[in-house]
C-alpha cells in the first residue's frame, strides 16, 4: 500500500458526482469558502440539510469564487426538492461527499507536543500555507487550487527545510501505535470489574 505522501502526491480528481455536480480535488480554496458559509459539511459530527449539500456541491465542483454568487438554478432546485422530500435521496447525497472528504484526507500525521508556551497568533493556518508555497515558488492560483493533501505537505515540507522542529509520523509508526491502542483497549476489556 502507498503511503500517505504518495497518494497525497498523486491523488486523482475525484469521479464522485453530488447533486448532478462532478467534484474537483479538495483544496484551501474550497475550505475556505465552505468556512465563509459557515458550512457544517466539515464538521463531520453535525447533521446537514439539503441546502448545506447543495451549496458544497457548489463549492467543490469550481475553483471559480464568482460561481458561489449565481442564483440557484433549475437543476439544483430540483436537487433540493427531491432531497428535502426524500430521506434516502438525502443520505445518499450527504454520503458522497463523506466518502469524498475521507478518500482525500491524506494529512501528514504529527507526534503531539507540549504546545502550553505556544503563540500562535492570528494568522489562519490556510493563508500561511498558502503564503508558504507562493514564497516557495507556486503561483498564487496553484496554491489556492492544489489539493489541500498536497499543500499540505509541500508546506511541511518547507517548514522543515527552513528549520522548523516538526515531527510527521511514520506510516509504520502509526500502524504500530494503533496496534498499542487495541491491544491497550481489549487489555482493559478484559480486567474484571471491581466495582460493587
Amino acid at each position: 500500500m502507498a503511503n500517505r505522501w504518495t497518494q497525497a502526491a498523486t491523488i486523482l480528481p475525484p469521479t464522485i458526482e453530488v447533486c448532478g455536480r462532478r467534484l474537483l480535488p479538495f483544496c484551501l480554496r474550497h475550505r475556505v469558502a465552505l468556512e465563509a458559509i459557515g458550512s457544517p459539511i466539515l464538521l463531520t459530527h453535525l447533521d446537514v440539510k439539503a441546502s448545506d449539500i447543495l451549496a458544497a456541491a457548489r463549492i467543490l465542483s469550481s475553483h471559480d469564487l464568482a460561481e458561489l454568487r449565481k442564483p440557484t438554478t433549475f437543476s439544483e432546485g430540483i436537487w433540493l426538492s427531491k432531497m428535502r422530500w426524500n430521506k434516502k435521496a438525502l443520505m445518499t447525497e450527504a454520503a458522497k461527499l463523506h466518502y469524498y472528504f475521507e478518500a482525500q484526507s491524506l494529512w501528514p500525521r504529527f507526534w503531539e507536543k507540549d504546545n502550553t508556551n505556544k503563540n500562535t497568533g492570528a494568522l489562519p493556518w490556510p493563508l500561511a500555507v498558502v503564503a508558504s508555497l507562493v514564497r516557495n515558488g507556486a503561483t498564487l492560483t496553484e496554491a489556492w487550487t492544489m489539493p489541500e493533501a498536497e499543500a499540505i505537505w509541500l508546506h511541511i515540507a518547507h517548514c522543515s527545510a527552513s528549520g522548523a522542529d516538526i515531527s510527521v509520523v511514520s506510516d509504520k509508526e502509526w500502524e504500530a501505535m494503533e496496534e498499542a491502542k487495541k491491544k491497550e483497549a481489549a487489555k482493559q476489556e478484559a480486567k474484571p470489574n471491581t466495582r460493587n
